[in-house]
Formats: C-alpha cells, sequence, structure tokens
C-alpha cells in the first residue's frame, strides 16, 4: 500500500505530473497486493496487468510502458539471475519492488540494470511519480545511445570516482554508488530537477559562480568537455567537500547531444595536504619563522602598503655575535636551541602588525610599520638589542649572546625588498665591524644622529667619574606671600664638546641604557646634601628640594635604600624633600611601584605627581594617600591668559586640590597675568621664568641671603 505520510493526494504538481502509465507488475500475486491496489487507483496508471510468470507477454508491446518487478527469492527459484532476468525484459523500463527491511534487494536490482527500485511500504505519491517519471527518461536515453555507449556507461557506474549522468533538461538519470558515499546521498535519494543549478554552485574561493552556465552539470549537458573544474560541494549538516570535475557531452548513436556526464573525486584531504606542504615550504622547519621566500613577499606587500599609506617602514637584520663559537663549544643541538629562543623573544617583542623571519644561520629579518618618526625604529631596535642580549638558558648551560643590527628605511635605503634586505644587511656588518652588540643605520643622514647619540652614551658612561654632572637650581615661591620655600634640583651634563646639554638631549640615553639609576642616586645625594649646607648656613630649616624621579627608579628597591641613607648622613627633615613623579599612571597600576611609593612614604619625604593635566590620571590616584601634591604642567600656564579652557582646568584642579588637602604648584610662571590668576585661584606654590631661571648653587646662595634680609624674588627681578 502508498503510504500518504499526511501529503496523500492526486492534486497536480508541475513538477512531478505526467501522464499515465500502462504498467506491467511481475511477481507473487499476494506480495504487492495492497500496493498495487492502491497504484491503480493513482493518474500515473493508466493500466495494471499482473503476471506471475517471469516473462513478458506476447501483447507487451501494446500493454508495457513500465514493468514493476518483485525482487525477491522468486527470481532463483525459477532458475534465473537478476542480470539475466532483467536484460530478458528489455526495451521496457524496470522498478525493482522490495520492503523497506529488503532494501538492498531493490540496489542490487538496479546494480542489474534495473531503472530504479520503489520500497513498497515506504514511499509517497509524489515519489511514486518520480520514481515512474526516472525510469521512463532513463530507459529513452539508455535506448539512444550505442550498445557501445551503454557498455562505457555500465563501467563508469562502478568506478571510485563519483558519477551523475544527466539528460539535455539537467534531470539527473544516474548516480553511481562512489558518487552517493561522495556526496552524503542515501541509496534513495533522486535529486529533484533544480538540482543541477545548486550542485556544485561555489568556485573553490567560496564564491556562488555567477552565470548559471559555468555549472559543471550545466557545462556538461550543453557538450562542454572540460577536466579539473575545482568546486565545492555544499549541503545542510555536513561539511564542504572540495571536489575536481572532468565532464562532457553525452551523444546519441546519430551523434545528436542527449545529455552530459560529469566524474568527479573528492580532493578535500589531498588540498589540506597541499596546504600544509605549502606552509612547510614557507616557514623555516626549526624556529617556525617565515622563511626567507614568505618574508620577502610579506615584506614586499608591506611595501605597498607604505606606498599608499605615505607611512614609514623599515627592515632589520639581525646576526647573532660570535654565534659559531656556540656551536663549536656547546654543540649544534645547543645553537639549534639558542636559535628557537632568539625567534621567540623577537615574536614576543614586536607589535601586533609587525613580523620577523629568519633568513639563515643565525641571521634574522625584521619588518616595523607605523612606528611614526624615523627615530623610533632605532628605539625598536634599542628594545630588541637589549631584549636579545639578556642571558639565556639552555639545559645546565647559561649563554650570553649580543645581536648586531642593521636598519634600513623605506624608501631611502631601497625600493623594494630585495634593496631593502641587503641595505639592512650591509648596515648590520658595519654595527659588527663596531664590536657588534649595537645597532647600525644605512642612511647616512640617520647614521651621524646615530653617532651622536653613540658618543652622547659613551660620554654617559663616565660622566660620573669625571664629575661632568652639574645640579641647578630653581626658586619655587609661596604665591600669597612672594617668599622663597625651595627650589626644584634640575639635572645638566657638562658635555666637554658639545657644552651644557639639557636632560631632553641626555635622560633617553640614560633610560635606555640603565645608567638612570647610577645618575638618579647621584642627583638625590648631591641635591640632599646641598640642601643640608643652605638650611645650616642660612639658618632656613623649613627649605625643601624637590628632585624629579625617572619611572625606572620607582622598579628598584634600591631607591628607598638610597634615600634613608642620605636622610642618615644629612639628618635633613624628610619632610623637606619632594620626590616628583613623572608618570601619573603607575600611582594607581602598578603593584611593585605602589610598594617602592608606600615605603618611601614611610621614610617621610613628600611625593609630588609632575606634569598634572596632561596624563590620565584618576582621582583614585590623588587620594590613595600618595601624593602630598602635585605641580600643574606648564603647558596648561603658558596661555592660560587666553584660553578659557585652561583657565576652568586650572581653577578645577586647585579646588580639587584643596578638597583633598593636597598642595598645588605651578610651573612655567612667566608673566605677572599668569602670577597674578594663579593667585587669584588660590594656587600654593609657583616656580618660573618670572620668579628666576635656574641657577648654579653659588647664585642660590646670594638670593638666599636676600630672602634673610627681607627683599623677596620678584621684587628683585630676574637673576
Amino acid at each position: 500500500m502508498i503510504p500518504n505520510h499526511g501529503k496523500f493526494s492526486t492534486a497536480p504538481d508541475h513538477q512531478t505530473l505526467m501522464s499515465g502509465h500502462s504498467i506491467l507488475y511481475i511477481g507473487r500475486g499476494e506480495f504487492a497486493t495492497d500496493y498495487l491496489n492502491e497504484l491503480q487507483s493513482l493518474p500515473c496508471c493508466t493500466y495494471l496487468t499482473r503476471s506471475s510468470t517471469l516473462e513478458l507477454p506476447e501483447d507487451a508491446a501494446y500493454i508495457v510502458d513500465v514493468i514493476l518487478l518483485e525482487a525477491g527469492p522468486m527470481i532463483a527459484q525459477a532458475g534465473k539471475t537478476l542480470t539475466a532476468l532483467i536484460r530478458s525484459l528489455d526495451p521496457y523500463p524496470v522498478i525493482a519492488l522490495t520492503h523497506k527491511e529488503r532494501e538492498h534487494r531493490g540496489i542490487a536490482a538496479v546494480r542489474a540494470g534495473a531503472q530504479g527500485y520503489i520500497c513498497i511500504d515506504d514511499i509517497t505519491v509524489e515519489g511514486q511519480e518520480a520514481a515512474f517519471h526516472h525510469a521512463v527518461r532513463r530507459s529513452r536515453l539508455q535506448r539512444r545511445l550505442s550498445s557501445t555507449d551503454v557498455t562505457v556507461l555500465s563501467i563508469l557506474t562502478s568506478i571510485n570516482d563519483g558519477v551523475i549522468i544527466v539528460d539535455n533538461s539537467g534531470h539527473v538519470l544516474e548516480i553511481n554508488p562512489a558518487a552517493r558515499t561522495i556526496l552524503g546521498l542515501g541509496p534513495r535519494r533522486q535529486p529533484d530537477p533544480s538540482w543541477e543549478q545548486t550542485f556544485c554552485c561555489v568556485d573553490e574561493s567560496g564564491d556562488s559562480y555567477r552565470n548559471s552556465a559555468d555549472l559543471p552539470l550545466v557545462r556538461a549537458r550543453n557538450g562542454e568537455k572540460f577536466a579539473n573544474q575545482i568546486a565545492i560541494y555544499r549541503a545542510p549538516e555536513q561539511p564542504d567537500a572540495l571536489l575536481s570535475i572532468n565532464g562532457q557531452g553525452l551523444f546519441d548513436g546519430n551523434r545528436e547531444l542527449i545529455g552530459g556526464v560529469i566524474t568527479f573525486r573528492d580532493i578535500t584531504e589531498a588540498r589540506k595536504r597541499t596546504i600544509a606542504l605549502e606552509k612547510q615550504a614557507q616557514f623555516d622547519e626549526l624556529t617556525g619563522l617565515a622563511n626567507r621566500s614568505l618574508f620577502t613577499e610579506q615584506l614586499t606587500r608591506a611595501i605597498g602598503r607604505s606606498q599608499r599609506k605615505s607611512a614609514p617602514l623599515a627592515t632589520l637584520f639581525i646576526d647573532l655575535d660570535r654565534f659559531k663559537s656556540v656551536n663549536d663549544t656547546l654543540g649544534h643541538d645547543i645553537g639549534d636551541a639558542l636559535l628557537c629562543d632568539v625567534a621567540k623573544r623577537l615574536t614576543d617583542n614586536l607589535r601586533v602588525g609587525d613580523f620577523t623571519g629568519r633568513w639563515g644561520g643565525d641571521e634574522f629579518v625584521v619588518c616595523l610599520e607605523d612606528f611614526g618618526e624615523a627615530d623610533n625604529a632605532a628605539a625598536a631596535a634599542q628594545k630588541l638589542l637589549l631584549v636579545l642580549s639578556e642571558k639565556y638558558e639552555i639545559g645546565n648551560s647559561e649563554i650570553y649572546a649580543t645581536p648586531s643590527i642593521g636598519i634600513a628605511m623605506y624608501p631611502d635605503s631601497g625600493e623594494n625588498a630585495a634593496e631593502l634586505i641587503k641595505a639592512a644587511d650591509v648596515a648590520m656588518y658595519e654595527a659588527k665591524k663596531r664590536g657588534g652588540g649595537r645597532f647600525q643605520y644605512f642612511s647616512q643622514s640617520l647614521n651621524t644622529k646615530l653617532a651622536q647619540r653613540e658618543e652622547l652614551e659613551v660620554g654617559l658612561r663616565h660622566a660620573l667619574v669625571r664629575d661632568e654632572f652639574v645640579l641647578h637650581y630653581q626658586p619655587r615661591i609661596d604665591i600669597s606671600t612672594g617668599r622663597l620655600i625651595g627650589l626644584e634640583a634640575l639635572l645638566r651634563w657638562q658635555h666637554p664638546r658639545f657644552g651644557l646639554l639639557p636632560p631632553a638631549r641626555f635622560l633617553p640615553i640614560l633610560e635606555s641604557s640603565g645608567l638612570i639609576h647610577s645618575a638618579g642616586e647621584w642627583v638625590i645625594a648631591t641635591a640632599c646634601r646641598q640642601l643640608a649646607a643652605w638650611q645650616r648656613r642660612f639658618e632656613l630649616p623649613d627649605l625643601s628640594i624637590a628632585i624629579n624621579l625617572s619611572p625606572q627608579q620607582l622598579i628598584h628597591n634600591r631607591l628607598v635604600d638610597v634615600v634613608r641613607k642620605i636622610l642618615a648622613d644629612t639628618a635633613l627633615d624628610p619632610g623637606c624633600i619632594e620626590l616628583e613623579i613623572g608618570d601619573g599612571d603607575i600611582v594607581r597600576k602598578r603593584i611593585a611601584e605602589q610598594d617602592i611609593l608606600r615605603r618611601l612614604r614611610k621614610l617621610g619625604v613628600r611625593l609630588s605627581l609632575d606634569h598634572f593635566g596632561t596624563r590620565d590620571v584618576s582621582f583614585e590616584s590623588i587620594d590613595n594617600g600618595f601624593i602630598d601634591s602635585f605641580i600643574i604642567d606648564r603647558s596648561l600656564i603658558a596661555d592660560v591668559e587666553e584660553n578659557e579652557s585652561h583657565k576652568r582646568i586650572v581653577r578645577a584642579a586647585i579646588a580639587m586640590a584643596q578638597g583633598l588637602d593636597i598642595e598645588v604648584a605651578a610651573e612655567g610662571v612667566e608673566t605677572m597675568t599668569q602670577l597674578e590668576f594663579l593667585r587669584s585661584c588660590n594656587c600654593d606654590l609657583a616656580q618660573g621664568f618670572l620668579i628666576s631661571r635656574p641657577m648654579q648653587s653659588d647664585k642660590v646662595s646670594a638670593i638666599l641671603r636676600s630672602e634673610i634680609a627681607g627683599t623677596s624674588l620678584l621684587s628683585r627681578g630676574m637673576p
């Protein structure tokens, strides 16, 4: 019986409706009685003849359009084979009948030559009509083929490649078992006529074909012969399959196009292996970094981006100094491990967007993009220089390896990847000639600046020993009284060739070279001893000194020890010493620095937040007990006379400080108008050129004598 499955209807369907068929049933009468009775009531059956013999009736030509054959043991019992029986029923289309639990019998019948099969206990009206329609069309196509063509198609359907045959209207007539396995199609799944428009409609790039004429099944049924069309088969609830498809037209004995045939194989895994091999060919096997070929390709693309954005680009060529001795003394395994560690340090210390590769041996290359000023490339090189020079612990060995780094800038040093890498290589060898453990620019102008920096760095290493550092002092007054209450100690370097240098010229070098700690300790000791001498000489026990701290000084416990020792040596009141912190961010974020600040507070010294108003500082950072005062940045004071926004900021900052009992100082005061504005805001302290320029210690003594005599700095005029 034909189950309805909720859709039992004889209503016309434009896709499945066809004229009725004269049907011959061959089989036992009791096998499909209910099914056949139901079939007779359907429009697809105009006449039904039943036969219990396995032979065609003499009037078959008049009464047979389709043969329904019971696929069961009766065939073998009659002494026939399934293949021979189906051939004897030629040229009529044969549809095997079976039960769902015996579906394998229907599949075997199709392989033996039947046009299809039906499970009589699991078929819908629409499925029934589609099966008849398919069988008739498939049979008609086979009849138009020559015997040779039929044999070829028979062979194709049994091969391991997928095979699909369509007629000239796109109706799928054959899907071989291999194709069903590749595509995940069940044995009874018969695609509808629209399937050719969705089968492999996505190209290998993942884009849908815009023209239906490019679809594989359409190309084949249009008579086009093609090979290795790569397309993606996409179906719900299963992974995409990448197929390599061959196709051609299908012609009858008169060379008339009657359909098309495609063969295909699944190359998904093969393509994955190919991609893996290509990746292996692009990356260094030892370190995992891009190899020479891939880095050059990446650098070429980066140059294109640099051209479009008019942004700077730098190539660094890095070579390890004396690497050969590591291999010779410790062995190649240790040498390989060292190279892997170098590669990891490089990748860990580059910004997102920058990239690196292994050029060969102990040579590495780096590309830096979007780094601002050209000098910033030197800062990046300096960072890599320090990182790569740190101790390596490999197994039981401690290894120290320094790099030589060459820097080439685009487009000054080269207009393409090859030229840039060559220029960086040349610069690297120049760095190596100069002793290694350094970096060198290829550009002559930048080399000049680098040479000056190196000269300053070399000089800084001897500046303390040669007593070239000096302190200048800038007075700070109480705005309400005009009296001098303290001074800020400012470091200067009396360079033997360049003369007196301000901190901006050498402070970054002090910090990057690690000399900031010894220089900073000298400043603290010298300024405190000078303050103690002035206090005793002029009997000014409340005179204070402000000393700038570098953020790097706040990460070492030695700072606390230095301050504790100088307090003990000078017997100064700790409240007379104010340490200015230039980086407000550390006050609220870094636990280690907060611990240092807490220990300094326990010593009794004052802590001040410098450059207030230009840094990102939260209320928490000035209300956590660390900060005693803050200094309004000179940029806010410089145009306060005409900048209403800056006026509001200064007023708000001072009002907030008063509410938190924090002292406020303003630096960069140069006019009386600025001073009067600050006085109107109740600002506590001021310093700047209006009051006094920074001066050497002997001139400070003259000012202190005047203060004792009752003459204020403002009445004296600028010294």
